[in-house]
């Protein structure tokens, strides 16, 4: 069997609910890398929110939905909003009351209401109010989390926004004066009550950046294996040779999966990957 190049969605496909990555994943990982293929972290998280997974050993990293890209811990491309389209997309958002946050390479700027909202889905009630501010503070550490206020005096190269509102309907004004320039994704990890998402300026997904990095090694297309669990890894799916879609993946996208694998909480990747002989 030729080099092939994997390529892993984080949220809800590498990592399980906890942020953790089973030992049997991990162990694949290895082994598939040992026996002479490459493994790349392909997600939406910006660099910062992917340095706790580093240890694991990747052999180059797409972050910020194809905005940031490394290859053996060398910058290869990177990509940022322009300074109009992102007041534009801030304007809307705030005329809107729709809480967003600002991605960087290296940090993120949001205020204390959104991290707050992306601790609560974690909680049970009873542990809500003691658990909160240990968790925050953790968030804060891991994924490099200042204020927005911070942006105003510290302003930095932006990829992407994510966004969270209580009312999908108050959504419908923002995306018509943005869908020009932006693509809206929706995710599924919050109950619905809270609406989360982000928007990708177009030009900018995983499809492409797949292709970047598989030119830059020599390899074709058809030597892709994508593995994605939401909509925003639709590009990446279309684009992979064999593509992958988690048992707990959304309904929409699994139409377009080679194959479903079993779920996160089921260690789907060492499955799919047993199946294609890489792990032989």
């Amino acid at each position: 069997m030729g080099r092939k190049a994997i390529f892993l969605d984080v949220d809800g496909t590498l990592t399980l609910p906890n942020g953790q990555v089973s030992q049997k994943v991990e162990e694949a990982i290895s082994k598939v890398r040992k026996n002479g293929h490459y493994v790349f972290l392909c997600t939406g998280r910006n660099k910062a929110g992917v340095c706790a997974l580093m240890p694991i050993g990747f052999d180059g990293v797409i972050c910020s939905a194809g905005g940031y890209i490394e290859m053996n811990g060398d910058k290869v491309y990177e990509s940022s909003l322009s300074q109009e389209d992102l007041q534009l997309a801030r304007d809307v958002f705030d005329q809107h009351h729709i809480m967003y946050n600002l991605e960087a390479t290296h940090m993120t700027f949001q205020d204390e209401e959104m991290n707050k909202e992306f601790i609560k889905h974690r909680l049970t009630d009873e542990k809500l109010n003691s658990e909160m501010i240990r968790l925050l503070n953790e968030q804060k550490d891991r994924f490099n989390i200042h204020s927005l206020e911070e942006y105003e005096n510290n302003p930095q190269p932006i990829q992407k926004l994510c966004f969270m509102c209580d009312d999908i309907q108050k959504l419908e004004k923002p995306k018509e004066i943005l869908s020009e320039k932006f693509n809206f994704i929706i995710h599924e990890i919050f109950s619905q009550d809270v609406i989360n998402g982000e928007i990708i300026i177009k030009g900018t997904n995983k499809g492409n950046a797949v292709q970047f990095v598989t030119k830059k090694l020599g390899l074709s297309l058809e030597d892709t294996i994508g593995f994605g669990d939401s909509m925003n890894d639709y590009e990446m799916i279309k684009v992979c040779h064999h593509a992958v879609v988690m048992g707990n993946g959304v309904k929409e996208l699994k139409q377009y999966a080679s194959s479903i694998c079993e779920s996160v909480e089921d260690d789907g990747i060492y499955h799919e990957l047993k199946r294609l002989g890489l792990l032989s």
